[in-house]
């Protein structure tokens, strides 16, 4: 739906745009060929060609530069409140090096700690708000009972598979290590985090029950005879998360996010508004107005 409206935005732009050449050819021509000085021509095609310069900025702005959003839930508090209108920065501009002072454009690069504007991973007609915390390589640990996180950050690592089909010369030097099936299925990769509600109907007794499924992305496994959950983030994953934990569905939900699915980076809260306040002076939080978000 997202391509289909950038498609639907570039025939509108070229339409207006072949008018608007049409239109000044016409003035042209009727000014220096045929010297007219009163040019009758329809009102409403040049009221229409004389705003499209302006219709192909707002238009351009909100494909390729910036792009308003409003925040709906609490997910992000302190942060960011319910009601904020922010700007979502869609490219990444920096210079070259310190003695060349060419400026590029190129499409945002996600860093950590950004929070970020994303589609997302079930639903890419919704859009979400988080902050990243996982980068690709980093390895995140995650405690559900506890709620404590942990992230182990590693950069530049290359995965190489090792296999070797000589069996090991005195397997009874390695006591620890176990030829189990059963034990290498332990860790294992789930989907995401669904639950699913049964019935059970036992001598007309019955009983609900309820499934819930893995996490996506996320490898189970038990340790020191505890539960923890953990990711390993491959290249081109994220892993975000909510400023209010306890109120968020993030990554410890639905799993990773892919940086196709990044729509930018959250730059400035320019507004406030809450039109449930009947008072007309608590409408605007004018402390919030041209905030950056950090």
């Amino acid at each position: 739906m997202k391509f289909l409206n950038k498609y639907i935005f570039i025939i509108i732009i070229g339409i207006l745009g072949i008018l608007w050449i049409l239109y000044n050819i016409n003035i042209i021509y009727n000014i220096f060929f045929k010297k007219k000085k009163k040019i009758y021509t329809n009102k409403l095609l040049s009221q229409l060609c004389q705003i499209f310069p302006l219709i192909v900025f707002i238009i351009s702005t909100r494909l390729f530069f910036y792009e308003p959003f409003t925040i709906s839930s609490n997910s992000m508090y302190p942060t960011l409140f319910t009601g904020d209108c922010i700007i979502v920065q869609k490219f990444s501009c920096f210079k070259n090096n310190m003695y060349n002072k060419k400026i590029e454009f190129k499409k945002y690069i996600p860093i950590r700690n950004d929070v970020i504007v994303f589609q997302y991973p079930n639903y890419i007609q919704k859009n979400y708000i988080k902050r990243i915390i996982g980068m690709p390589g980093d390895t995140i640990m995650y405690h559900p009972f506890t709620k404590k996180l942990y992230v182990i950050k590693h950069r530049n690592i290359e995965y190489t598979n090792f296999f070797r089909d000589r069996p090991l010369s005195r397997p009874d030097k390695i006591p620890d290590l176990v030829y189990s099936r059963y034990s290498y299925e332990n860790i294992g990769t789930y989907r995401c985090l669904q639950r699913e509600l049964y019935q059970e109907k036992i001598c007309n007794y019955t009983h609900n029950i309820i499934i819930t499924h893995g996490i996506k992305n996320f490898v189970y496994k038990p340790y020191n005879c505890k539960k923890k959950w953990m990711w390993i983030i491959p290249k081109n994953k994220y892993f975000v998360i909510g400023d209010n934990r306890d109120q968020s569905s993030d990554s410890r939900f639905w799993g990773l996010i892919s940086k196709e699915n990044i729509i930018g980076k959250a730059k400035y809260v320019w507004c406030n508004v809450h039109y449930t306040n009947k008072n007309w002076w608590n409408t605007i939080l004018f402390n919030r107005i041209f905030k950056k978000i950090q």
